[in-house]
C-alpha cells in the first residue's frame, strides 16, 4: 500500500494531540538549548585558557603578578601588627 506525504502528514496530525505537540517541542526546544549552552561554555573556557597561558608565559607579568603580590602581603602584615597584635600573638612557632 502506498501513501502520499499528505496522507502520512494528515495520519500523524491525528494522531498528535496538541499536548503532544507542545510536550514534543518543549523537549526539543531544552535539549537544543542545552547543546548551545555547552558548546558556549566549551568555546569560553577555551578562550579563557588561552589569553591566561599567552599571559602568565609572560615574564613581565609574572613580575608584575609577583610585585602586586608582595605589597598585598605587606599592608596584610602592617594592618595585623598595628590593629590587630593578638592575631600575631596567637601564631605557634
Amino acid at each position: 500500500m502506498k501513501m502520499t506525504i499528505n496522507e502520512i502528514k494528515k495520519i500523524i496530525a491525528e494522531e498528535l494531540s496538541s499536548t503532544d505537540k507542545n510536550d514534543i517541542e518543549r523537549m526539543i526546544k531544552q535539549h537544543l538549548k542545552k547543546d548551545l549552552e555547552d558548546s558556549v561554555i566549551k568555546a569560553v573556557e577555551k578562550a579563557v585558557k588561552e589569553e591566561v597561558k599567552s599571559a602568565m608565559g609572560d615574564k613581565t607579568t609574572q613580575k608584575e603578578m609577583a610585585d602586586i603580590s608582595k605589597k598585598i602581603i605587606k599592608k596584610l602584615y602592617k594592618d595585623l601588627s598595628f590593629h590587630h597584635p593578638y592575631i600575631i600573638d596567637r601564631i605557634k612557632i
